[in-house]
């Protein structure tokens, strides 16, 4: 396990945390429009795979419109605050949740999942590794994956983004947490590595938590369409958000719709 994915998806989860939670208001309504757009392709119901789930807000929500939920993430904090938000919701019956890092997806899943009729990559989930590693889990979830499978990559960072809207320094403020975010930005390379340092507010002081560094590859729609060929699933639709199905510009995330193709394993 990276050193970085330790500090932040373990030792300091409960950071991340805040931050999660933040989204799940918006959540109901991106996963209102994949209801539609999945049902736009015959599927009204089914098993749900949720790669990189954090605290589950997708698979959740998803159980709630009668899918059967499997959420995998590596960071075990996320996921015992998945597991109370699915008992809150009285969907503990309807919703999974296995930790383990998804490069060995297919270990981790088992024999006994699947096959999933809808696979989720939410809030900019790929590019940490290496675009190998990118290209084996998404065809570990082909492989997981019934043909005509609809794959959702969602709120996703991309290339064209960082190149008219970059900026180096940033902050953020989650009750009485603050955080300060330093950036670099390759554009020949794609590549960004980031700074985020976390302080406790102290009255008018800010007391020093902890800092982490990591390095992301940003896609390009192009690049990310290219490797999920290659894994199985053919690009059907680009949006620049999933809850008003606008077109993708540099001024959005990238959120992909693909469907899984004639298995050849």
């Amino acid at each position: 396990m990276n050193d970085w994915v330790r500090k932040l998806f373990i030792e300091h989860a409960d950071l991340l945390l805040r931050s999660m939670d933040a989204r799940w208001s918006r959540t109901e309504e991106i996963v209102d429009e994949m209801i539609r757009l999945l049902n736009g392709f015959g599927i009204a119901s089914g098993n749900l795979l949720d790669l990189c789930c954090g605290n589950g807000r997708i698979s959740v929500h998803m159980a709630k419109r009668g899918f059967k939920a499997l959420g995998v993430d590596i960071s075990k904090p996320f996921l015992e605050d998945a597991k109370k938000k699915a008992k809150e919701n009285k969907l503990s019956d309807s919703v999974t949740f296995l930790e383990g890092d998804v490069r060995r997806l297919k270990k981790i899943v088992g024999d006994n999942q699947g096959p999933f009729d809808v696979v989720v990559n939410a809030w900019t989930s790929i590019g940490y590794y290496s675009q190998k590693d990118d290209l084996r889990i998404f065809k570990q979830a082909r492989e997981l994956s019934r043909e005509g499978a609809i794959l959702f990559v969602a709120e996703t960072m991309h290339s064209d983004f960082l190149s008219v809207k970059f900026t180096p320094t940033s902050y953020a403020e989650l009750d009485d947490i603050v955080m300060l975010e330093n950036r670099k930005y390759d554009p020949t390379t794609s590549q960004m590595s980031t700074s985020w340092a976390f302080y406790r507010k102290q009255g008018q002081d800010l007391r020093f938590i902890a800092s982490v560094d990591f390095d992301l590859h940003a896609y390009s729609l192009h690049e990310l369409v290219s490797l999920l060929r290659n894994a199985g699933w053919e690009t059907v639709a680009s949006y620049g958000s999933l809850s008003t199905l606008q077109p993708m510009s540099p001024l959005t995330s990238l959120n992909i719709v693909a469907k899984a193709g004639a298995s050849n394993y």
